[in-house]
């Protein structure tokens, strides 16, 4: 009796001393970081005037300039006006992100306006 009380002791401590391994994983999921290529841009036009309440308009389409004005590639004919400044006009090929900084000069008194 004593012979089985020690083996069933034995029996009970072996199963409690006993571990089972958990292994426990982690998924780790990387999401890819999106690449933003020239490719990819969309075409767009922004003009930066000094003064900044200068009037910019595009001669050469019917939509009102306004900054970032999405555009198909091409030739456009730029003008940049403001009371009192002379008027720019150029012609600008944009074929993707474009920004353009224009500063007008004022314009020059002449004798006879005195």
């Amino acid at each position: 009796m004593k012979n089985l009380s020690l083996l069933a002791a034995a029996v009970i401590l072996t199963g409690c001393s006993t571990t089972s391994s958990v292994n426990k994983t982690e998924e780790v999921v990387i999401e890819p970081t999106p690449q933003v290529s020239e490719e990819n841009a969309p075409i767009s036009l922004t003009v930066i005037t000094n003064p900044a309440d200068s009037r910019v308009r595009i001669m050469n389409i019917v939509p009102v300039y306004q900054d970032a004005i999405e555009l198909d590639a091409g030739k456009y004919d730029i003008e940049v006006s403001k009371a009192g400044y002379v008027t720019y006009r150029k012609w600008v090929t944009v074929d993707k992100k474009t920004i353009l900084t224009i500063k007008l000069d004022e314009k020059q008194l002449s004798q006879s306006a005195r």
